[in-house]
Formats: structure tokens, sequence, C-alpha cells
């Protein structure tokens, strides 16, 4: 079984919305139905458990009718931190999933994650043992511990952003959170998955990752960039919802649809 862990837990304090992040309305849909649907598409995924704000759980669970996210199965409390809603998520499927379930963690903004970079994580995760999405820095970073002034810089050429899916057989998460929090390794508010596993003596295997996975909601811009990408999605499915258009727009007369797309291999135009 693969079982999806979103976690719901944060309150989204620096966006300054009236409602945590996760449950902003986005063209009339709260921003974790969208991450909801990527995997009760998905082929790949048996269930889902939510790692939710209590206040917020009653609401998740009514989403299995209103958005008919079937493979919601269990909704779980979050904890102070992403660390701790990570053990939640863990502790909660103890005496549910087997010790060889895939158990995929995912944050319920992250609404662009692909049927690929699922496959690709199970498939590394099958092979290796783990896999951490990761993709090639862009810039050389700078070590800095003031905010000022920095003495080393890593090359982008050796270095990877890490991100999530973060995957691994149940058994694995579960035996090194119990001894990981028996210990207080990486249990405070800046650790996570990744952190965890490496104090843990882990090596991390790293799985296919791109941009668009990478935008997560934590400021207004962020809400921004996410509204703007998911209008541009929708709107493709409306204007031709079985082909992928490509730019620049035909141009056709007046009098015919202007929903009309230049389409590789296609003379097809939208009709109303």
């Amino acid at each position: 079984m693969n079982v999806v862990a979103l976690l719901a837990g944060g309150t989204g304090q620096r966006l300054g919305a009236a409602v945590p992040k996760q449950f902003v309305k986005v063209f009339g849909k709260p921003l974790m139905v969208y991450a909801l649907e990527i995997y009760e598409k998905s082929p790949l995924i048996d269930a889902i458990e939510v790692v939710c704000i209590p206040e917020y759980m009653e609401e998740v669970r009514q989403y299995v009718h209103e958005y008919h996210i079937t493979k919601l199965k269990w909704v779980v409390p979050g904890g102070d931190s992403c660390q701790d809603s990570t053990r939640n998520g863990i502790f909660g499927l103890e005496g549910i999933c087997a010790d060889n379930d895939m158990l995929i963690f995912n944050m319920s903004t992250s609404v662009f994650v692909s049927e690929e970079i699922i496959a690709d994580s199970l498939k590394v995760c099958r092979e290796r043992g783990n896999a951490f999405a990761a993709m090639q820095c862009i810039y050389n970073n700078a070590e800095t511990f003031d905010g000022i002034s920095a003495k080393n810089i890593h090359s982008k050429e050796t270095h990877r952003t890490l991100n999530l899916p973060w995957t691994a057989p149940f058994k694995t998460f579960d035996v090194l959170y119990r001894k990981a929090y028996a210990r207080g390794i990486e249990t405070s508010a800046a650790s996570y998955a990744p952190t965890l596993f490496l104090a843990m003596g882990e090596t991390l295997y790293l799985s296919k990752n791109t941009a668009k996975n990478k935008i997560h909601v934590s400021t207004q811009d962020d809400l921004d960039i996410i509204t703007a990408c998911l209008d541009f999605e929708r709107k493709k499915k409306l204007y031709h919802p079985c082909l992928t258009p490509c730019w620049p727009v035909r141009e056709v007369p007046a009098s015919q649809c202007f929903r009309a797309f230049h389409v590789k291999g296609c003379a097809v135009l939208c009709e109303d």
C-alpha cells in the first residue's frame, strides 16, 4: 500500500490570512483540496492521511463528501512544529500500515506535484530505501551565520535543494522517529525528516523534482504565484481540455470562438 501523509498543521502566520494558509480558498476551493485531488487521481496512491490543526479536523473530514476525496482515510492532529506533525503522522498509522507499506510525506500547500515526481519517488525508494525530492541549486550558496557576511561559498554544481515528497517504508519512518524522539535528536522546530534521517546515520537518496513543485505558500507573493499558475491550468482545461496548447495563440476571425489555440499536431478550434 502506498500512503500519502499531507502535513496541514501550520497556521500560516506569515501569510496573514484570516484562516491557515492551507484553508485559503483559490477559485472557491481550499488550497489543500488541490493537493488532495492530485493523490485522489493518482493510480499510484492507495490512501491519504491528513495531519491537521485540531480545530480544522472535522472540516477536512467533510472533504471526503464535499470534494469526493474517497482515498482520505485518516485525519490526525498536528503538532507544534512540522517535525512534530511528521511524528504524529507516522505514529498515527501504527497498527494500520504494514512495515513495507510506502509512506509519502508532502505539504498540504504543494499543489504542483506531478505523477512523474510521485512515480520517481516511489521508484528510488524501492531501489535505495528512501527518497527525498531534490534539484540542483540554481545559484551558488553563501554560508553565513550573521546574515551580513560570508566566508564560504557552496557551489551550485555539488549542492541540491531539498524539497518534498519524502518517501520511505513505514517501518523506516516509525523506527527512526521512535528512536530520535526518545533520545531528543532532531526534534526542534528547525528539524525535518531529512535532518533526522542524517542524524540517525541514514543516507539520503535523491529523487526528481521540478521548479514548479518548489512553490509553497508562505507569503502573499507565493499565493499570488500559485493562483496565477492554477488559473492558467484551469483555463487551459476549459479552452482545450484534451490537448496541450503551445504559443503563440493562432489568429482567427472574430466570428469564431476566441478560445482558439495553435496546438501541436492539431488544427481543432474550441467551440462554445
